[in-house]
Parts: structure tokens; sequence; C-alpha cells
């Protein structure tokens, strides 16, 4: 295998330098603006229950978005914001209660702690206590994860965890995972910048990485699964996406992989306030055909 350098590394996980539409700088202002005003308007216009703790930790809380009709079978889509395991806050994603609740689905947006206060470890722990928390409130729903960048690592590290230890289904089943932009063997990540706060090392990195642990744990349950990567994407957040897609297919998981046309690893995101976008409805499809059974 060709050696890399800790330049290619750095250019190769940074998804904002493979968008088109803005430059650098001014990408990520940009998004955050978007993602905060659409979440102040989603906050305002849709019944919901805020700053809902679910563990001890600080951050340990969630927001639930409810739709008009809904029923004790309603389904429940926890979403996990992404930020690089060190940025972001669940409050600048509840737009993304606003297509789910359009399609009668329960959003729970969840805050956890970040890097560096919060290891790796510790974040998926406390995603895990967030499924747990929701699956006990509500009993009779089928419950999915949905998670971008980060969010979907931490997402399929818990899905992971579940499929290869079945016993934590009994306490909190996952009905189906949706996985957007996601990193699923965190190795590279050791050679970046974003390492001085993860403080991943290769045993860490190893452990916190669903692609490997399966390979090493083949699962012996395991659930539907969304794969979904954009179109103006860094090629390794695309690779590890198609590896992981195909790893779950060649373990016999049912997964759909997509790919995104005309959008990046932020405007991937933004546009899923809007019910209407291909993503939105390939999301609320998949959900309702798992729900179906």
């Amino acid at each position: 295998m060709e050696e890399k350098s800790k330049e290619w590394y750095e250019l190769h996980y940074s998804p904002k330098q493979w968008a088109k539409r803005l430059p650098a700088n001014e990408l990520i202002p940009h998004h955050k603006k978007l993602c905060r005003e659409r979440s102040l308007s989603t906050r305002q216009n849709l019944e919901g229950q805020c700053d809902v703790p679910y563990g001890p930790a600080n951050r340990a809380k969630m927001d639930f978005f409810y739709p008009k009709k809904r029923d004790v079978k309603s389904p429940v889509v926890i979403f996990i914001h992404g930020g690089g395991w060190q940025k972001g806050s669940k409050e600048n994603n509840s737009f993304i209660s606003n297509f789910l609740v359009d399609a009668g689905i329960i959003a729970a947006i969840v805050g956890y702690n970040l890097a560096p206060e919060a290891s790796m470890d510790e974040m998926v722990d406390q995603i895990q206590e967030a499924v747990k928390f929701v699956a006990k409130k509500f009993p009779d729903s089928k419950v999915f994860l949905c998670g971008n960048s980060a969010g979907a690592h931490l997402c399929a590290m818990v899905t992971v965890r579940q499929w290869i230890n079945p016993s934590l289904a009994t306490q909190a089943m996952i009905h189906g995972i949706c996985l957007i932009s996601g990193v699923y063997d965190l190795n590279p990540m050791l050679f970046t910048s974003a390492n001085d706060a993860l403080k991943l090392d290769e045993n860490s990195a190893s452990r916190n990485s669903p692609i490997l642990i399966l390979k090493q744990s083949p699962p012996t349950t395991f659930c539907p699964a969304l794969i979904a990567v954009e179109e103006y994407e860094s090629p390794e957040f695309i690779r590890q996406s198609k590896e992981f897609a195909e790893a779950l297919k060649s373990f016999g998981v049912p997964c759909t992989y997509v790919e995104v046309p005309g959008v990046d690893h932020y405007d991937i995101i933004q546009e899923m306030f809007d019910p209407e976008f291909s993503l939105s409805r390939k999301i609320v499809e998949f959900i309702d055909g798992v729900s179906k059974y």
C-alpha cells in the first residue's frame, strides 16, 4: 500500500475542501447560519419537548418534536449530529425534525459531550444511553437511528455493538439505521489535526471502527441500513461509505447505498429541512418500509 503524507490525510478528511459552491473559509459560517435559522423556525413551529435529560453528562439531553397526528406506535427517529466529534449541537440541528414530523414520525435530536471533554468511547456510550432512553419512553414504537458525518459514525458504532451483542437489543432494539456522509474506519484520523482533540491511538481507533469490528465479529443479528453520500465529497468519505455498505451486504444486512447528486457534505444536511428533498423522501420511504413489518 502506498504510504500517504499527513497533508494527504488532512485534505482527504476535511470535507469543506471538496465543496464546489463556496470557498472553504465561507462554507462553514454559511452552514452554521442556515442551520441556526432553520432550527429556530422549527422550534417555533413544531410541538416540542426540549432539554430532556437522558444521562448525567452536561450535554446528555435531547429534544423531541412531534407530528400533530400520532399514536403509540408512531416510529421514532433518533438523530445524531455531526461536527467532527468536536463541534455542533442539538439546538442547531432541530431543523432535521421538519421532514420527519411532516411524515408522521417523532424526531429525537440528541446532544452529547464532545472532544476533548469526552473520549470516543464515552461518546459511543452516551449515544447508547440515548437509544435506551428513547426505547423506554416509546415502548410500542420502532426506533431508528440517523446521523451525519461524526453522527453517522456514532450511529454505526452503537448499532454494530448491538449486532454482535444481542443482549443489548433486549434493552433497546434498533429497527433501522440511516447513515449520511460517515467515516467507518477511524484509523486515518490518527494522521489528521482532528486527533489533537480526539486523542485516538491505534487501539481506540480500531475498537471504535464499525467496519473493523464486523470483520472481527460477524453480526449475529442485524437491521436494515440506508447509507448515503453526496456527489461533492472527499473521495475518502465516498470510499468508506461504499466499503461499509459492501461489508454490510456481505453479512446479509439489507442495505441500500445512495449517492445524492449536486450536493456537498454540508448542504446534503441543510436540504433535509425540505420534505421534498430527494434524501428526505428516501429516508421516509426507508422508515415506512421497515415500519410495515
